[in-house]
């Protein structure tokens, strides 16, 4: 993620406004979650018990969601990535929810967007094989809810 689009958007009148210690926390964060608490607080110029009461604070808040480990999904042997593009059905449109938990139940949704245009979905997937991009499709997306997919083939995911 690129940390300079870490900045506050909201308008001065919210109430939840961040100071820009907080935000200063999690572009250190965004950086590096494995970040000790001490050195995360070196860089912010905070002592670090403060520092520690913010980020439970951001936490508390639900800015900080959680930290996340990057996996590098090829050294798992997936080596075949999909966008898979999705038109609901005109009455499936009232039951996408069903849909979209549906697919992110399945172990090779890496995620889905809701997007608008010609397309209702993204779903991202990840699979070892050709094979395992077919049987994604016949098992989640055989759906009557489900008008049209279309499938590309991802070559490579670029991030700043």
């Amino acid at each position: 993620m690129n940390s300079e689009l870490i900045i506050d958007h909201r308008s001065e009148a919210n109430d939840s406004h961040l100071a820009e210690v907080d935000l200063a926390i999690l572009r250190e964060l965004s950086s590096d979650a494995r970040i000790s608490n001490k050195d995360l607080a070196a860089r912010v110029g905070l002592a670090p018990s403060t520092c520690s009461g913010r980020v439970s604070a951001l936490r508390s808040r639900g800015i900080i969601r959680g930290f996340h480990a990057q996996i590098d999904f090829e050294a798992l042997g997936l080596h075949v990535f999909g966008m898979i593009s999705v038109r609901m059905s005109p009455v499936g449109r009232s039951k996408m929810s069903d849909v979209i938990a549906g697919l992110l139940r399945a172990p090779e949704t890496l995620d889905v967007f809701q997007v608008s245009g010609e397309r209702d979905l993204l779903v991202h997937i990840a699979t070892a094989h050709p094979t395992g991009l077919n049987s994604f499709i016949a098992e989640h997306l055989s759906d009557p809810r489900i008008a049209h997919t279309q499938t590309s083939l991802v070559f490579g995911h670029h991030c700043p």
